[in-house]
C-alpha cells in the first residue's frame, strides 16, 4: 500500500476509537457491489486483500479503505437514444413529446440501459493517525476526499476534522519556503517544479518545469506580486512530491530504497507501515507551521 496522494485533515476533538470499535461501525455498510438500476455503490472493504478486517492497526494508526462503482453511462448516448425516441413519436403521433413526457422518456430510458452499462471501481484509503491526531486520505481530488469524510461520518456517527490548510494562507507559506529555506519544514528539499499564480488575480500564471531555481525569471515573478501556488518538493529523501497551497501532497513517488526495504516481506502491512512512517515523519516537522499559523 504506498499512497499517491495525501490529504491531511486534523481531529478538532481528540479521536479515541479503537480497532474493533471501528470495524463494527465500519461492518454495518460493507461494500455490496451494484444492482442492474444503481447508478452508483458505496461501502467499506479491507484495506489488505489477505484479511476480512474492515480496519487493521498497523503500528500507531487505523487503516481504512472504501471502495465506490459507478455506471459508465454517457450523456450523449441518452440523449442520443431520447432523440431517437422524440422522432419515433413525432413520427408515428404527429406530434412533438413536451417537456414532461421527455422527462419521463429518459428515465425509462435510463432504466433500460442501466443494467447493460459498464461500470468503474474506486478504491479510496486511508489511516487514522492515533498518535498524532491526523486522518491522512489516499484521494486525487478534494471531492473524492470529500466524498470519503462524509461516508465516514454517516458510518460511525461524527468525525470532528478539518483539512490541514482550510484557514490558512498556504500560497504565502509555500513563497516564504522558497525564499526563506530556514522556514522549511527539516528535511525539505526543493524541486525544479514550481507553479505561481498573482496574488490579485489568479488567472494569471506561469508554470517553471526543469528551470534552476535561481533563474531571473523566477525571481521576476515572485517580485512582480505572484505567489508559488505549488512545488516539487523531495521529503528526508524518502520520497518526493508536489505539494499545493492546501498542504495537499500529489503526485507522491517513494524511493526503490524505501521500496526495497519491504522486499523480503509478503505482509502488505510492511509497504503501509514503511509508507506512512515516512509521510509521518516530515508530517510532524510540517506540524509546528500548522501551529505557528493556527491551522
Amino acid at each position: 500500500m504506498w499512497f499517491k496522494n495525501a490529504r491531511v485533515y486534523r481531529f478538532t476533538d481528540a479521536w479515541s476509537g479503537s480497532e474493533d470499535q471501528l470495524n463494527e461501525k465500519l461492518a454495518q455498510t460493507p461494500f455490496t457491489g451494484l444492482t442492474a438500476l444503481q447508478e452508483s455503490a458505496f461501502g467499506w472493504v479491507a484495506p489488505f486483500k489477505d484479511s476480512q478486517m474492515l480496519c487493521e492497526k498497523v503500528g500507531d494508526r487505523l487503516f481504512i479503505t472504501a471502495q465506490v462503482q459507478e455506471k459508465i453511462l454517457p450523456a450523449s448516448v441518452l440523449n442520443e437514444q431520447l432523440a431517437e425516441k422524440v422522432d419515433a413519436v413525432e413520427e408515428a403521433e404527429g406530434r412533438r413529446p413536451g417537456r414532461k413526457e421527455k422527462e419521463a422518456l429518459k428515465e425509462q430510458l435510463r432504466a433500460e440501459l442501466l443494467p447493460r452499462a459498464f461500470h468503474k471501481t474506486r478504491r479510496t484509503s486511508a489511516w487514522i493517525d492515533l498518535k498524532h491526531q491526523w486522518l491522512v486520505i489516499n484521494a486525487a481530488s478534494e471531492k473524492n476526499a470529500d466524498d470519503f469524510t462524509a461516508h465516514l461520518r454517516e458510518s460511525i456517527g461524527s468525525l470532528p476534522v478539518i483539512p490541514v490548510g482550510k484557514s490558512v494562507a498556504g500560497s504565502a507559506i509555500l513563497t516564504e519556503w522558497f525564499q526563506q529555506p530556514e522556514r522549511r519544514p527539516e528535511g525539505t528539499e526543493l524541486l525544479e517544479d514550481l507553479e505561481l499564480v498573482m496574488a490579485d488575480d489568479p488567472t494569471i500564471k506561469a508554470r517553471y518545469r526543469n528551470l534552476d531555481l535561481e533563474a531571473p525569471e523566477i525571481a521576476h515573478s515572485l517580485d512582480s506580486g505572484m505567489r508559488i501556488r505549488q512545488m516539487g518538493i523531495v521529503l528526508n529523501d524518502n520520497c518526493q512530491a508536489v505539494i499545493d497551497d492546501t498542504f495537499t501532497l500529489k503526485r507522491l513517488k517513494f524511493t526503490d530504497t524505501l521500496i526495497e526495504q519491504s522486499a523480503d516481506s509478503d505482509d502488505p502491512r510492511t509497504d503501509a507501515l514503511l509508507m506512512s512512517d515516512a509521510l509521518t515523519d516530515w508530517l510532524v516537522k510540517l506540524a509546528p507551521q500548522w501551529r505557528d499559523t493556527g491551522i
